[in-house]
């Protein structure tokens, strides 16, 4: 097997220029066309098609999931008169358009997790498919969609302190998963320890990647 993928490998790059990038491209498309197949995207789609309707909140690059399909930060949700529009980041989603499900179709039920809580969106009646987001993204879109939010308030906003703790709990709890991969991983792989990386620089490496992408994550949210 190995010696096959790399005759293919060595066959794209010889046999033209353009041979790799519409190879890579080739998959991207069908990887991506799967997912919004599995996610329940493309039956959302088909059941509620997008209306031209002017939102009153327009929330980009988001993260959620729909279906078991994570979706970090390429979530596009606005908040309509009539309903909730659902869109994507076109690149991740080439053939993922736009849908509107009205507020009479979607009910919310709160999850509490040891990572944050959630807001399950349960999209159609029976559901259609489930979007799961960060409480405190539901809550912005309930404050903007005011009565016809198909749950009863209050929603309140997210004080600084309050995304400060649960940003710092998030960096805190994806470091110890990171560094516990990093230290477990290689013990069982290399018994003999040749291969292993010190225990401090398997902690302190996610420790300071996700340390940085949670600092940018505050100041945005502050921005």
């Amino acid at each position: 097997m190995t010696d096959f993928g790399g005759s293919f490998g060595h066959f794209l790059l010889e046999s033209s220029p353009f041979a790799f990038p519409a190879f890579f491209l080739l998959v991207w498309v069908a990887v991506t066309a799967m997912l919004g197949a599995v996610s329940g995207w493309y039956r959302l789609a088909r059941r509620y098609p997008n209306r031209r309707e002017t939102a009153l909140v327009d929330l980009r690059n988001r993260s959620g999931s729909l279906g078991w399909v994570g979706m970090r930060s390429i979530l596009n949700l606005a908040v309509c008169p009539s309903g909730l529009r659902v869109g994507m980041t076109r690149i991740f989603g080439p053939f993922c358009r736009e849908f509107l499900v009205p507020w009479e179709e979607i009910s919310v039920r709160r999850e509490n997790h040891f990572y944050g809580s959630m807001a399950i969106l349960e999209l159609g009646r029976p559901p259609e498919a489930t979007l799961k987001l960060p409480a405190e993204l539901a809550d912005r879109l309930a404050r903007a969609a005011l009565e016809k939010w198909p749950e009863p308030g209050p929603f309140s906003e997210e004080s600084d302190a309050q995304a400060f703790s649960r940003i710092f709990r998030q960096w805190a709890i994806t470091t110890l998963f990171a560094a516990a991969f990093f230290i477990i991983v290689p013990w069982l792989f290399a018994p003999g320890g040749a291969s292993r990386p010190p225990i401090l620089l398997a902690v302190l490496f996610p420790a300071i990647v996700f340390g940085i992408v949670s600092v940018v994550r505050y100041a945005l949210r502050r921005r």
